[in-house]
């Protein structure tokens, strides 16, 4: 989506295929993040850091996030799987500033906007979601715990609904 509002997108995944998939989304330079110094590398290529980080696993990441982030850029929690422990010092000395989406909180004026930012991003070819697997409704909790439980993110699980 980043793309489509004609942003450098950087993206990292932990293997090849992830690479590969990052690269294939639209991502213009990718990084492993099994790497080690893959931050450092991050760094060189955006000239210092980055101005907005949308970030999937705080838990794990937010610590780099804030490393990674420019004098006043933003950061986007949109998934974590537990806590995290931050200096706030950290976030203070360049300003930072991070939000936590869930979505809960959105009015119908804003899904309407999103579902439009989305449909524009489909028709321009800059949104091109990876299906990784489909599941009936019925089997909600296994593609649950295949999401939480996968040791690297292949695309997006899909549930059927009958009509």
């Amino acid at each position: 989506m980043a793309k489509e509002l004609g942003l450098t997108v950087f993206g990292t995944g932990g293997s090849e295929e992830g690479l590969k998939m990052v690269k294939d989304a639209g991502a213009d330079c990718v990084f492993n993040h099994r790497e080690a110094g893959y931050a450092d590398k991050i760094k060189a290529a955006s000239s210092g850091g980055v101005d907005i980080i949308l970030e999937m696993l705080a838990n794990i990441n937010l610590v780099k996030d804030i490393a990674l982030i420019k004098p006043r850029g933003r950061i986007v929690l949109i998934g974590s799987r537990g806590e995290t422990n931050i200096d706030p010092f950290t976030i203070m000395s360049s300003e930072a500033r991070i939000f936590g989406v869930l979505l809960f909180e959105a009015n119908d004026q804003e899904w309407t906007e999103m579902g439009n930012f989305v449909v524009a991003g489909l028709r321009s070819g800059h949104f091109r979601p990876k299906i990784a697997a489909t599941y009936p409704i019925e089997a909600a909790p296994q593609a649950h715990r295949d999401q939480i439980e996968n040791a690297g993110t292949k695309g997006k699980l899909v549930l059927l609904i009958k009509h």
